[in-house]
């Protein structure tokens, strides 16, 4: 939908596992060729971009290898990189080339789809010492064309940040849903935009980030241990009555908030 806006350039062909779902596809996409026959739509593409889940994507090398033609680039969509670039290039070799955009919401599924979706969004690259230098600069020009903005690190580099700003939130988010209504759900009905802002996240596709969680169980749970910490921090603050402690943290909070990604 974001490469299809713009200009014909991109000839666009979609996989679905399931026939409604590529019937949904269709409509939603008229511009792409919709087929739950995998071999017919990479047969002849120059480029395929995976977006199942994580562990579909590092699974998926064998298949591909004996479908896709030899020149065909490859990347991806998954929240979690050093398992699929470990699965995926051995088999693929430089050709392919991991890819995380920080897109997208609580919602799933096709209807969620919106052409401005990668506008502005950061798209994170994970190229290592064996990516063909043209498969990079292909991959770079599929993301920037849908509107994102890249940035390239290693494939541990992006699991330790990404656990820390998109795994850590959603995992507090749920938490919080447990602590302020899960003894008493009918209190959900008397929240502001406080609870609804700070909980949205929440509201994902369980399956999806139970995955995400076990596959970056160590980067996440480092992070846990530091929102400990920082919740103790709080809690003594609260306990000792120390108002300069307690505006110093939230002091804190905003001032670090505040602050804005350089997009250069």
């Amino acid at each position: 939908m974001a490469l299809g806006r713009h200009s014909t350039a991109w000839d666009i062909s979609l996989w679905a596992r399931r026939a409604d779902a590529a019937e949904e596809a269709a409509r939603v996409l008229p511009h792409c060729a919709v087929s739950t026959n995998l071999s017919e739509v990479v047969e002849s593409c120059d480029l395929a971009v995976l977006c199942t889940s994580p562990h579909a994507i590092a699974t998926a090398g064998p298949e591909l290898k004996k479908l896709l033609p030899a020149s065909a680039i490859v990347t991806d969509a998954g929240s979690v990189k050093a398992k699929i670039v470990a699965a995926l290039e051995p088999v693929l070799g430089g050709r392919f080339v991991g890819a995380h955009p920080m897109a997208g919401s609580e919602q799933s599924g096709i209807q969620a789809a919106r052409e401005d979706l990668f506008d502005g969004a950061v798209c994170l690259l994970t190229p290592t010492a064996s990516t063909d230098p043209s498969a990079l600069e292909a991959v770079r020009a599929l993301w920037s064309a849908a509107g994102c903005v890249l940035r390239e690190m290693g494939a541990s580099e992006h699991d330790r940040a990404i656990a820390r700003i998109s795994h850590l939130p959603h995992a507090t988010a749920a938490s919080l849903v447990h602590a302020a209504v899960g003894a008493n759900p009918s209190l959900a009905e008397l929240g502001g935009g406080g609870y609804r802002d700070s909980t949205r996240i929440a509201g994902g596709p369980e399956s999806m980030w139970t995955e995400i969680f076990l596959d970056n169980r160590d980067e996440l749970l480092a992070g846990i241990t530091d929102l400990q910490t920082a919740l103790e921090t709080l809690k003594l603050a609260l306990q000792n009555g120390h108002r300069n402690a307690l505006e110093a943290f939230l002091y804190d909070a905003r001032r670090l908030r505040s602050q804005k990604p350089s997009t250069e």
